[in-house]
Parts: structure tokens; C-alpha cells; sequence
């Protein structure tokens, strides 16, 4: 399987108040690999465009071992890793200075973008690429539990800055809105250990969304987003957290 390496410095821009990775910006450098890669083998999205399609992430699932800080580099190699269903896998491996730090299990989706509907990944990647070789963490789940009553609620509205190509909301952007609906408490004395995403549907330019959070057991969270306007849920994640440590 051909595998691409990108490499990331850690910017200012990058971490949180703490000088830690923020995980929308992890996610950030896992897409850009992924367009890397996809490039590379006559996929990226410009090819799509061409045949009226695009590509938009629809689940990911991200380990986080260690803390990773301001002016670190990053390795990010990725590689795709079969089909599921309607969906093209890609996983990924983050080393610094040689050690691993963290992995990663995508699965991405072909729209149509007339219809806003998928196309099977599976008429759109080569048949070298259907298979499935084991990943470095076992695939997104086909759902996540709903949350409870959820403890934080916070609302935001949609700016030019969340859009992407596709002139919808990005990724990264609901991953920090959902960071966003904790308390402070758990923002000074935890980091982010890992996360699980699952896009549900399209948020567009000028919307309202809710942000929702509630425990989901020792040092875990579920998240809710959901459009004000018609309460449809348009993600659902799950976070874990770990203590900062000394001096972060």
C-alpha cells in the first residue's frame, strides 16, 4: 500500500492557552496529509471536481498517546486502507522525532455534488485499494451512543471561517465547537487523549448551532451538535481526557 508523509511544525496558532496541541488543529494536519496522499494517486479533490464529485469526511477516530506542544514537529504518515460500505478508510500513524505520538482511522465519503448524495467509494477507487489491511485502531463506529441531559450548552453561529471548499462547515470546526461546551474546570486540569467524530449532515454559512456535552463515564464526554433552527443533530462525538501534567 503507497503511503504519504507530510510534516508538521507546531505554530502558535496551533495550541491552546497551555501551549498544547489543540485537537482541531491535529485534525487539520491529518486532512492536509490526506489530500496529500489522495493527490498522489490521481484522487485529490480536484480530480473529483471533474467528474462532478468531491470528497467530505464522514467519521474519525483519533488516539492521542502523548502531549504534543508548541514547536514540535510532526510526521504524519497516512495511507488508504480499504472500502466500507459507502466509505473509502484511511489510517494514519503521527511520530515525533521518530516516536509515535499518536493514530488515526478516517472514513471518508464521495458526494455528488449536484444531489449532495455519496457514490459508493468503491466506484471511485481503483480495486487495488477495496481491501482492507489492519488498521492501527479499529474503525469509527457505525454510531455513538446519544448523549444524557447534557451539563454544558453553548451557542454559536456559523462564520466564513468555518466554511470549506465545499462551502460547508469543516470538520475541525465542529470537533471546536465541542470543545467548547465544557466547563473550566476540566479546560485548565485536562488535555485531550482522543476523540471519535461522526458528521451527520451539512451546516451552511450564517446557521445557528447548539453545542452540547454530558459524562460518558471516568474521564470521557459525549457531544452533540445540533442546528437551532430544526433541532437536527449534525454531529455526535466523543472525547477522552487525561490530566495535564506538570507545568502544562
Amino acid at each position: 500500500m503507497e503511503r504519504h508523509l507530510a510534516r508538521f511544525t507546531v505554530h502558535s496558532f496551533d495550541v491552546d492557552a497551555f501551549g498544547q496541541l489543540w485537537p482541531p488543529a491535529l485534525s487539520g494536519y491529518l486532512q492536509e496529509a490526506a489530500g496529500g496522499s489522495a493527490e498522489r494517486l490521481g484522487l485529490s479533490i480536484g480530480e473529483l471536481a471533474r467528474r462532478g464529485l468531491t470528497w467530505v469526511l464522514a467519521r474519525q477516530r483519533v488516539e492521542l498517546h502523548a502531549s504534543v506542544r508548541l514547536g514540535d514537529t510532526l510526521e504524519v504518515e497516512t495511507w488508504p486502507s480499504g472500502v466500507d460500505r459507502l466509505a473509502a478508510l484511511r489510517d494514519f500513524v503521527v511520530r515525533r522525532g521518530g516516536q509515535e505520538v499518536g493514530r488515526a482511522v478516517t472514513a471518508w465519503l464521495a458526494l455528488d455534488v449536484a444531489s449532495r448524495r455519496p457514490v459508493r467509494a468503491a466506484e471511485i477507487l481503483p480495486p487495488s485499494l477495496h481491501a482492507q489491511p489492519e488498521h492501527v485502531l479499529p474503525p469509527p463506529s457505525a454510531r455513538l451512543p446519544e448523549p444524557g441531559t447534557p451539563l454544558v450548552e453553548r451557542p454559536f453561529r456559523v462564520r466564513f471561517a468555518d466554511i470549506d471548499v465545499n462551502e460547508h462547515v469543516t470538520n475541525a470546526s465542529y470537533l471546536g465547537w465541542a470543545l467548547e461546551a465544557i466547563d473550566e474546570e476540566t479546560w485548565r486540569g485536562l488535555r485531550v487523549t482522543g476523540f471519535e467524530a461522526h458528521f451527520l449532515a451539512e451546516v451552511r454559512l450564517g446557521g445557528r448551532i447548539l453545542s452540547r456535552s454530558a459524562p460518558d463515564g471516568a474521564g470521557a464526554r459525549l457531544h452533540q451538535v445540533v442546528r437551532e433552527e430544526d433541532g437536527r443533530e449534525v454531529a455526535r462525538l466523543r472525547t477522552s481526557w487525561a490530566p495535564r501534567g506538570p507545568g502544562a
